[in-house]
């Protein structure tokens, strides 16, 4: 099977992986015959990519980092929690002072206890990629606008992870950073109407609003788990720069890898933060959330990599580097250049990934320079001493 993109799905292609509502329950099964109602129901539901099977694609099977029973899990309850602290937390106000001195003074925090709940979750993700021996991120967006807090906090929460694992991390840190992945974000359900809105519809008092949100989110954690001292500070310094140029404290980096150390400077960045500062910067590049502009995983890298040493970490944007797989199995790409010249503007789909060399996957090739479809034909790119790929979504 391959991914393809939602606008470029045609009625009679045969679903090859199902999807999920908001809240978990089956959309449409995998092996479904797409006709043009259920198109614009996919349409409908927000998701831009799909995956299908035909015999262009047949014995290609994409890699799951997370399997589809875990997913539902997961995002199930993620989305139980955030709505249960939309539904305890409203305010008439949105000066942030008010919100703050409302969130201290709030006396109902019982009745949200909801971190257990994400430790389990949590659980659950770390036993996969752990038993599984997942090192490497090899999902595409394939998300829906209905689920995007939910799925972005999962989705962050597992490169978050792997980040923290290619350092070194061991289970109990692992699990932190993991948590704090979770509901970094949480701030930002007791204001519903503005959360989903980009940067440039936002107002001047909504963007002000939306840079305390690291803030909202520390105390919301700290007012339902007071001993959670590492998850709350880890989410409050999620908006950090290395240079000082973040909020909402300005805090600068140590300036060194956020490797497992005994203790943290005071006044300075946590580690766990400059890891989930960029995996979550990542995710909101390749879903375009904040600017409807989404980009390939090698575009966000690339993007992440020229701010190194000014607003991320630089042993963490390394890191970042060999944890994710731009050109995952069953994605559509264009090769646009080789060494022997060889193939270079025709198209093809990744059967098997290349973790030594990304840009020289064995592939599929389905149609040529001009784009006419050819008989399906293997190449193994590892073949070429130099090659590089372009994504097709």
């Amino acid at each position: 099977m391959h991914i393809v993109n939602v606008n470029k799905l045609d009625p009679g292609s045969i679903l090859g992986k199902s999807l999920y509502t908001e809240k978990g329950d089956l959309l449409l099964a995998a092996g479904y015959k797409i006709n043009a109602e259920m198109i614009n129901l996919i349409h409908k539901k927000g998701f831009n990519f799909v995956f299908v099977m035909d015999e262009l694609s047949e014995g290609i099977v994409p890699e799951d980092v997370i399997s589809d029973s875990v997913k539902q899990i997961v995002n199930h309850q993620l989305a139980e929690t955030f709505k249960d602290v939309q539904n305890n937390l409203a305010f008439e106000k949105f000066e942030p002072e008010h919100v703050k001195q409302a969130l201290e003074d709030n006396r109902n925090w019982g009745s949200m206890n909801f971190m257990p709940n994400v430790r389990q979750q949590v659980n659950l993700l770390l036993e996969e990629i752990l038993e599984n021996h997942v090192t490497m991120f090899t999902s595409l967006p394939i998300k829906s606008e209905s689920g995007q807090d939910y799925e972005h906090a999962l989705d962050t929460s597992v490169v978050s992870i792997l980040i923290a694992l290619a350092f070194g991390y061991d289970q109990r840190e692992l699990k932190s950073i993991g948590i704090a992945s979770l509901v970094h974000d949480i701030g930002k359900m007791i204001f519903p109407q503005i959360k989903n809105k980009t940067q440039d519809d936002m107002t001047k008092d909504e963007r002000m609003l939306m840079r305390e949100h690291p803030t909202f989110s520390m105390m919301i954690i700290k007012g339902t788990d007071p001993d959670s001292f590492l998850e709350q500070t880890t989410v409050a310094h999620h908006h950090e720069h290395y240079d000082g140029s973040g909020y909402p404290q300005a805090l600068k980096s140590e300036g060194s890898s956020p490797a497992k150390k005994s203790h943290n400077p005071v006044g300075k960045i946590f580690r766990h933060a400059e890891i989930l500062a960029v995996a979550n910067t990542y995710d909101n590049l390749i879903t375009g959330y904040l600017d409807s502009n989404p980009r390939t995983p090698e575009q966000a890298i690339s993007e992440i990599i020229t701010g190194a040493g000014s607003l991320w970490n630089p042993y963490v944007v390394r890191n970042l580097a060999k944890v994710i797989q731009c050109y995952p199995v069953g994605a559509p790409v264009r090769i646009a250049n080789t060494r022997s010249k060889l193939y270079v503007g025709y198209q093809a789909l990744v059967m098997e990934a290349n973790p030594a060399d990304q840009s020289r996957p064995v592939v599929i090739l389905t149609h040529n320079t001009v784009g006419a479809r050819i008989p399906p034909k293997m190449v193994d790119l590892k073949g070429e001493q130099y090659a590089s790929l372009e994504l097709s979504i």
